[in-house]
């Protein structure tokens, strides 16, 4: 039997993947691994691997419409979470959800410039 890797990409879908690198780039830190017309696959600094990805002929039928502009059912988890906030607002990028604090963790939802929307955490020393 053939071993499957453990860790898939998060598929992020785009119309620009010029603009989708430039958030990626700013907000999460990523380092560009591949980049070719269509396609960006990169790695976050904890070694989360990512795809952006545009619509293009070999891609399934309607697949703008199921990956761009959609919930992505992902959490990214940052050291500090007020700090990462403030980032992405200083970017002109959209906090979809504020903070909200349970005793184990604090978490809010973030939008790309495309509207692709991410859960980020904070988990808190317990």
């Amino acid at each position: 039997m053939k071993n499957f890797p453990t860790m898939w990409p998060i598929i992020i879908g785009s119309k620009d993947a010029k603009i989708a690198k430039e958030f990626y780039i700013k907000v999460f830190w990523i380092t560009i691994q591949v980049e070719k017309p269509n396609y960006i696959s990169a790695r976050l600094s904890d070694g989360t691997h990512i795809e952006i990805e545009e619509d293009s002929a070999n891609r399934f039928p309607n697949w703008e419409k199921n990956n761009v502009w959609t919930y992505k059912n992902s959490q990214f988890m940052v050291p500090n979470i007020e700090k990462f906030l403030k980032t992405v607002v200083e970017n002109n990028w959209s906090v979809v959800s504020p903070i909200k604090s349970k005793p184990w963790w604090s978490t809010a939802e973030i939008a790309d410039p495309e509207g692709n929307i991410f859960l980020i955490g904070e988990t808190k020393n317990i």
